[in-house]
């Protein structure tokens, strides 16, 4: 008998091994009184949704294959008529069901895995509907209707504790575990009991998920909890939200595709936050990670825009002395921002040809006397340097505050103050530091009281 070398004995081992973990995937479905149509396979990734499969569908029966392995996740039938969600674990099973209720009616060979995920939809859906008839009721504010949701809510946990103890490890388990919240238990004699719940709750926020999850990944869920935990949980200050998102990075560097998502997913938030101050978070964000060159997969000129971008906001974070400048009056004659005494300085930069402009400055102006009267000054500031409509503009608004401008755009002062629409509006102190930056017209005068109050206060 001729004798298998060793080299190839392992290339066979290789083979079975690979052969074994890697059979591909093979969905059937037969989803009744639907037309013949072509129907879609695809995953969710956070919040978005891609395409993975098509298959025709005739009589109302398709069949999606692959050769290899789908990544576990919650997947999604689409066809122009039909859409129903099921959980890639099991690579090959079928689901039976009928319009216009695939859930309801499904029924499901050789997947466990979804035989409890139907089961929990189902039984959700029933107790959502008995909420709903509570809540629509007329008597929907009273103690006893409020036990009585309360009494569904924890039948629907009871129900999940006990499917995650039949697929323990499993996807469904996992996902179950992303809807949960730490459940606080009674604080400590001496204690301060809301500092003890809250610290509780934050620092079992993540107790038992993995951020780096490929199948939570391909869930709309975890973009959800990572959403929740930064803007409810993390106390809304720029120190304390950087410190989080450096965590839950630090977290997700286990695995690229989930660092990579929660890196341009942070990013894109924290550029477009509404907070005030929280441009700082993206600032942080840049210099961390896209100029130290971790994120690997960005090219250059998506870097340098980020860095322009950064740069840009940069001089004028809340806190920051207000970058200087001098412009010129519609006489010509020289201000400059740091000469210009008064307890606080509101810089209003403006196009006269915005449509937002012209609305918002009649109401700021209306207020300027009262402004002045407090010993607040008001820095009209045209951001165009056509001569021409800026003079109009004053004269057809009878603007009597102090108008400025810099017609040969000397200063750069639209970069430095990050003016990217108009109108923009800073509140600087009296000593030029910048106080509050991009707040709406209409709240000047409040927010004035506000920090006199404040400093009479202390």
């Amino acid at each position: 008998m001729k004798r298998i070398s060793s080299k190839i004995l392992i290339s066979i081992l290789f083979l079975v091994n690979i052969n074994g973990f890697s059979q591909g995937y093979e969905i059937k479905t037969n989803i009744k009184n639907q037309q013949d149509t072509v129907a879609y396979l695809g995953h969710h990734f956070a919040t978005q949704r891609y395409v993975d499969d098509t298959a025709r569908v005739v009589d109302g029966k398709a069949v999606f294959s692959g050769a290899k392995d789908l990544t576990e996740g919650i997947y999604f039938y689409y066809s122009p008529s039909v859409y129903f969600e099921f959980l890639i674990g099991d690579q090959k099973f079928s689901i039976e069901g009928e319009v216009p209720d695939v859930v309801a009616t499904a029924k499901i060979k050789g997947s466990p895995l979804n035989i409890g995920f139907y089961e929990m939809q189902r039984f959700t859906a029933a107790k959502r509907q008995e909420a709903a008839a509570l809540e629509a009721s007329a008597d929907s504010l009273s103690i006893m209707t409020r036990k009585k949701l309360e009494e569904i809510d924890q039948s629907v946990k009871a129900y999940q504790a006990e499917l995650q103890k039949k697929y323990p490890g499993t996807l469904l388990d996992r996902l179950i575990r992303l809807m949960q919240t730490p459940v606080v238990p009674e604080p400590p004699a001496g204690v301060d009991t809301l500092l003890f719940k809250y610290n509780y709750y934050k620092n079992h926020f993540w107790d038992g998920i993995d951020i780096a999850d490929p199948g939570l990944l391909r869930s709309p869920l975890l973009h959800n909890k990572i959403m929740d935990y930064l803007d409810n949980v993390v106390i809304q200050q720029v120190d304390s939200v950087i410190l989080a998102v450096d965590q839950l990075l630090e977290e997700s560097k286990k695995n690229d595709e989930a660092f990579r998502y929660l890196l341009i997913s942070l990013t894109n938030k924290y550029e477009m936050s509404p907070i005030m101050g929280f441009d700082k978070v993206f600032v942080h964000l840049v210099d961390q990670y896209y100029l130290t060159h971790q994120a690997t997969w960005t090219d250059e000129e998506t870097i340098k825009k980020l860095e322009n971008r950064a740069a840009t906001m940069r001089p004028n974070f809340i806190g920051n002395p207000a970058p200087p400048f001098v412009l010129q009056d519609t006489l010509g004659t020289d201000y400059s921002l740091y000469n210009i005494k008064a307890r606080y300085t509101v810089l209003f930069f403006y196009d006269p040809d915005c449509g937002h402009c012209k609305k918002a400055t009649p109401i700021l102006y209306a207020a300027y006397p009262e402004l002045k009267a407090k010993d607040v000054e008001v820095l009209g500031i045209c951001t165009t340097t056509n001569s021409k409509r800026w003079h109009e503009f004053i004269r057809d608004n009878d603007l009597g505050w102090i108008n400025l401008a810099d017609l040969n755009n000397a200063t750069h002062f639209k970069y430095y103050y990050d003016v990217r629409s108009t109108p923009t509006l800073y509140i600087l102190d009296k000593d030029k530091k910048i106080l509050l930056k991009k707040v709406a017209t209409e709240d000047v005068p409040t927010i004035i009281d506000q920090l006199i109050a404040h400093e009479n206060n202390n």
